[in-house]
């Protein structure tokens, strides 16, 4: 299963995380997509981009030069636990396992709705099962996919998913999972490019108002911060000029 799967770890600034991440990967071939500002003072295998060019142009940059059938696309801020790539590469196909957050299971999967919502699974099936799409964080896919670069940071892999016809969670395969630690989620900068994601996964229109709604009450749930509320407008402006 190793010689058929390439491991392509985008990487921009969570050097530590990235340091820490490396030793489980000992025996898979490995390829790191350095997006980093001055460049990455690691001795791996290794695709140079010019830094900031967001996760859909890096992880397409690091799969382009994947030579055998499969990869698996893994954040630098997961950790993949005991047998979780073992256990992708035998699944084969577009799959991904549970993440696990610090506040226990981040995500078993999302559920897409038809009128504009996406959601977290955290329910923990006893076997496999299929989902409406998996989480970046650590997926299993043919190395010839390629990610809609029109996407910000956020909701590409939910487009990807959708456009191969859905995914497969394997419910014995566990990854870690330190969401954030490229870019805080409550950030104005996260909200803009997950508003603008979540806008692009719909036709123009009355989701695009639901979209909107839905990052208000996530704010207003969340305490803000304030700045956050003109960043939604910016989201959806930036969602119509990438149509």
């Amino acid at each position: 299963m190793r010689d058929r799967t390439t491991v392509v770890v985008p990487h921009r600034r969570a050097t530590a995380a990235l340091r820490r991440l490396l030793p489980a990967l000992e025996g898979w071939r490995l390829v790191v997509v350095d997006d980093t500002d001055d460049g990455l003072d690691l001795d791996v295998p290794r695709v140079r981009l010019g830094g900031g060019s967001g996760f859909a142009r890096a992880s397409n940059a690091g799969l382009a030069v994947v030579r055998t059938p499969w990869a698996v696309l893994l954040n630098d801020d997961a950790l993949p636990l005991e047998d979780c790539l073992e256990r992708l590469a035998k699944r084969g196909g577009l799959c991904g396992p549970v993440l696990e957050g610090r506040q226990g299971v981040e995500s078993a999967g999302l559920r897409v709705t038809g009128w504009g919502r996406v959601v977290q699974r955290t329910d923990l099936p006893a076997a496999d099962r299929p989902v409406d799409a998996l989480s970046g964080a650590c997926l299993h896919l043919p190395a010839n996919a390629r990610f809609d670069e029109r996407f910000p940071h956020g909701f590409e892999d939910v487009e990807l998913c959708r456009r191969l016809g859905g995914a497969w969670l394997v419910a014995g395969a566990r990854c870690a999972h330190a969401g954030g630690a490229t870019v805080d989620r409550r950030s104005a900068r996260a909200t803009r490019d997950a508003v603008a994601g979540q806008a692009l996964l719909y036709p123009p229109g009355w989701r695009t108002a639901v979209v909107a709604g839905l990052h208000v009450a996530q704010v207003v749930r969340e305490r803000g911060p304030a700045g956050r509320f003109p960043a939604i407008a910016a989201g959806l402006r930036e969602a119509k000029a990438r149509r």
